[in-house]
């Protein structure tokens, strides 16, 4: 689904102000995921962020030759749902990562993150390999807390919207075979895709058995509590990267190892 600026209103410490002023071209977005489907509860923040990748290049949605945006969702000890619809494909853009703060951090790096969201949780003493957090502080300019539930305690950051559009990603990845309008909008827009004849298109299995019917339909249900005056909000709160580093996990973190000695010449 296509998805525009103009969407959604954000406010930051109860004002209207861009979420992104400084989003450039090259930013990645990454969100890590404790519970299934919970990166719900932060879907117009994933949203918002994915209008302005499209719109730093607008040639990107050039239906002859589209390209997805470079973001990513990390499944901490998952898998915890499918989120292809909010253009996360190919499928490798969803991390199925180890849940522990070194394995995180390591496959956030690796992805080039630069604007980090994670599930709100307390910050914790976490030990992290030699120097993954430096490069997280050098590159990361941004980074939320979230909640699966759509809004966080003590929040300073809410996205609004009373499009209905705004939901169709969400009802396309709870419930897509009851979504027929919404799959009738996201083909319409996507149109006929040319394939070149030197890439391959392989069909991915179905990721349907990974959350229950009952709990999409729980989450789905939940979204409602999140409307006031025809408005749907969700909260969130900024953090440093330094507080997001100890959030990575869900659950204890493990024990401190200690380090090893480089070998003498």
């Amino acid at each position: 689904m296509q998805l525009k600026k103009e969407l959604f209103v954000t406010e930051i410490d109860g004002k209207a102000a861009e979420l992104l002023p400084d989003w450039g071209p090259l930013d990645r977005f990454g969100i890590i995921v404790h519970e299934p489907f919970g990166a719900i509860g932060a879907s117009y923040l994933l949203q918002a962020a994915i209008a302005e990748w499209y719109a730093a290049r607008p040639e990107r949605l050039d239906r002859s030759d589209q390209i997805y945006p470079d973001f990513f969702l990390f499944h901490a000890g998952g898998p915890h749902g499918d989120h292809t619809y909010f253009d996360l494909f190919p499928p490798r853009k969803e991390v199925f990562v180890e849940n522990t703060p070194m394995a995180l951090l390591r496959a956030v790096n690796d992805r080039g993150i630069t604007h980090l969201a994670v599930p709100d949780r307390p910050v914790e003493r976490v030990q992290h390999e030699f120097k993954e957090p430096r490069q997280a502080y050098d590159r990361i300019r941004s980074a939320w807390a979230y909640s699966p539930s759509g809004r966080v305690e003590n929040a300073d950051v809410t996205i609004s919207s009373k499009r209905r559009v705004a939901e169709a990603n969400i009802k396309l990845t709870l419930n897509a075979a009851e979504s027929y309008s919404e799959r009738q909008q996201a083909s319409a827009a996507v149109g006929e895709v040319p394939l070149p004849e030197n890439e391959l298109v392989r069909v991915p299995e179905s990721r349907e058995h990974e959350v229950s019917k009952e709990v999409r339909d729980r989450i789905l249900e939940q979204r409602k509590t999140l409307d006031a005056g025809g408005v749907r909000t969700e909260s969130y709160r900024r953090i440093t990267v330094r507080d997001a580093l100890g959030m990575l996990h869900h659950g204890p973190a493990p024990a401190f190892l200690e380090s090893e000695s480089w070998p003498s010449d």
